[in-house]
């Protein structure tokens, strides 16, 4: 605890430097294990990379191709989304860099050239977990070869359709439940190799029963197929066991921390729940996602 506590501290008097020199906080996705201080609550300090520093020398943009340039990323046309979606609205903003410091990432650990089902959750609510789902699928969708899909998986709390602009329903749940078939469920959205699967309505049915289904197995296998990227939202590890389920379908889960907000024996039982269930913990996405006179924030938003 003594470690935890220092590191908190250290954290804290950062932050207050910070604020100090008016700098802008941005999401600190995927945390460094040589320069980011919540590295000491972690369990497993391997699994963190850095990505999360405008200055960052890691590059902005994926190396999943050698000779890639930014002339091959595939414009972002027009899109009438929530002022949280950053990286739809504004390209060239610090907020979207940390984005695409976060794909650099994902498309670095992919050296197999995998199709990949990336789960997204948090510990406890209104951490950020949609926003960063939502984000992440506008800049995975940038690299115009590949196909990216967004699926809100959090049928009790659903998101990703608001955050979007776009109907949410029918989806996941109608498609599971036999009410509808998978293609009248995906969503084209402006962006010609995103889409949305939206949570649909559950009314009676019982979430976790579907997420446990081989109906819901045989689904991401066939969205696998036709996706090279897929980024799952997902309820909180610590508000229902519905991510065990979602995690297992999956390739890998990506935990989102709200820097001097979430505890941090929070995020060590998520951890701990998560490991414990054999998924595949790719890392933390650290997110403090307060920016001075910018309209991205999450302090007054209802986003979880």
């Amino acid at each position: 605890m003594g470690r935890i506590a220092e590191a908190l501290k250290r954290a804290e008097v950062e932050r207050a430097q910070a604020h100090q020199r008016n700098a802008t906080s941005v999401p600190r996705v995927i945390v460094d294990p040589e320069t980011a201080d919540v590295r000491s609550i972690l369990p497993d300090r391997s699994m963190f990379r850095a990505i999360g520093r405008a200055d960052s020398n890691v590059a902005s943009e994926p190396l999943l191709r050698k000779g890639m340039t930014t002339q091959q990323l595939a414009p972002t046309p027009p899109w009438d989304v929530h002022g949280t979606v950053v990286t739809a609205i504004d390209r060239s903003s610090i907020i979207t860099e940390e984005y695409r410091a976060a794909r650099t990432w994902l498309l670095r650990r992919n050296t197999t050239g995998k199709r990949n089902a990336i789960a997204v959750t948090s510990s406890v609510p209104k951490e950020g977990k949609s926003v960063t789902t939502a984000n992440l699928a506008v800049v995975m969708a940038e690299v115009r070869h590949l196909n990216v899909l967004a699926i809100d998986c959090d049928f009790r709390q659903s998101s990703l359709a608001r955050l979007y602009k776009m109907p949410n329903s029918p989806g996941l749940s109608d498609v599971l439940a036999g009410r509808c078939s998978l293609d009248d469920a995906i969503e084209a959205t402006p962006l010609g190799n995103l889409s949305l699967l939206p949570a649909g309505t559950c009314h009676d049915l019982n979430p976790t029963e579907l997420l446990n289904s081989r109906g819901a197995a045989a689904v991401f296998d066939e969205l696998r197929e036709r996706f090279h990227y897929i980024f799952v939202d997902t309820p909180p590890v610590q508000a229902l066991s519905d991510v065990g389920a979602i995690g297992a379908l999956c390739t890998g889960v990506v935990l989102v921390v709200r820097m001097n907000k979430t505890a941090a024996h929070l995020v060590r039982q998520s951890l701990h729940w998560l490991q414990s269930n054999k998924l595949n913990v790719l890392g933390c996405i650290a997110a403090d996602c307060r920016a001075k006179g910018s309209r991205y924030e999450y302090e007054d938003s209802d986003e979880v």
